[in-house]
């Protein structure tokens, strides 16, 4: 039996609600598990989505280290979230399900995505790249992330039973510290996945590279259309893209056109909910299709942009 989930505050709902959406175009039965970590209540109705289970946090606190995460992170929303991503996982690993996949909110699916739980048959845990390009001498800023911020994203990862291990051994470390601390080696909950492959059998990096589209990897994962159909490096459909409020706008703003008209749909979808994206990301932009200049005055204002958010990262 299997099973996504992801994490929220309740009053973002509509993102569960719209990822939800976006697995059951192609698994009617698909389930989603919402771990709301306040007491806030939920709009729109869950009861619109029969496979959506709500779990609040309370129903943790006598499961595995929750209630020593909560002691330590609960004036810290977003700590207390990243650090329950782990326990979470396990916990619905040890109620009855054999496979988990963990989604950020803001994931929207767009194709069949059954192969990565046929990779669980054989793995304990998923991982995704972000597949920066890491060339020192070609993209300096993608470099220094790579080693900021860590070799995989933290929004997406999945896991078996045989996964429990790591998972557990992940919780204690973001209980330990869930916090920006470059001097450290610590990102948030994000940078401890880098150990996994290391210290665990069985860590499987996912190659298929329509995996976890987003703002970091257009270099590497090249978006080009072929037949008339949006293909990563002329080879690999689109199978789900994270939409962070970073990325948002950018793609507003002309930049990585090739994705706009998917987020599209995911904007359509979200609102069918009854609630505006636009109402969740503050000055949201217009979209500008970019001339010639203005798309090279734009690349290099993203150069000079990531270099300075870079920096204020590493003064924190």
């Amino acid at each position: 039996m299997r099973t996504f989930c992801t994490i929220i505050t309740s009053n973002y709902f509509p993102y569960a609600a719209t990822l939800y959406q976006s697995l059951i175009k192609f698994y009617p039965n698909e389930t989603l598990q919402v771990l709301v970590c306040d007491d806030g209540s939920l709009n729109p109705d869950p009861v619109k989505y029969p496979g959506i289970t709500i779990t609040r946090l309370n129903v943790l606190y006598d499961y595995g280290i929750t209630d020593s995460i909560f002691n330590k992170y609960a004036a810290n929303p977003d700590a207390l979230r990243w650090s329950m991503k782990p326990v979470f996982m396990s916990y619905l690993l040890e109620r009855g399900f054999e496979k988990v996949i963990f989604a950020d909110c803001d994931i929207f699916f767009f194709a069949d995505c059954g192969f990565l739980f046929n990779d669980l048959g054989h793995s304990a845990i998923l991982l995704t790249l972000h597949r920066t390009n890491i060339d020192p001498n070609v993209n300096e800023e993608g470099f220094v992330s790579f080693f900021m911020f860590g070799m995989f994203n933290a929004g997406f990862a999945g896991a078996s039973r045989k996964g429990i291990p790591a998972l557990q051994w992940w919780a204690k470390a973001c209980l330990f510290k869930n916090e920006i601390n470059f001097p450290s080696g610590i990102y948030k909950d994000q940078k401890y996945l880098d150990a996994l492959p290391v210290l665990f059998d069985d860590v499987k990096v996912i190659e298929h590279r329509g995996c976890n589209i987003a703002f970091w990897n257009q270099q590497e994962c090249e978006r080009t259309l072929v037949n008339g159909q949006l293909l990563i490096n002329k080879k690999y459909p689109v199978v789900f893209i994270h939409f962070t409020r970073k990325y948002i706008p950018e793609l507003l703003e002309g930049h990585d056109s090739l994705i706009l008209p998917y987020f599209r749909e995911y904007e359509k979808c979200f609102n069918e909910t009854g609630y505006q994206l636009s109402g969740f990301i503050s000055q949201l932009p217009e979209y500008k299709k970019p001339g010639p200049l203005l798309s090279l005055k734009r690349k290099l204002r993203i150069r000079t942009r990531i270099k300075n958010w870079l920096f204020r990262l590493s003064q924190k």
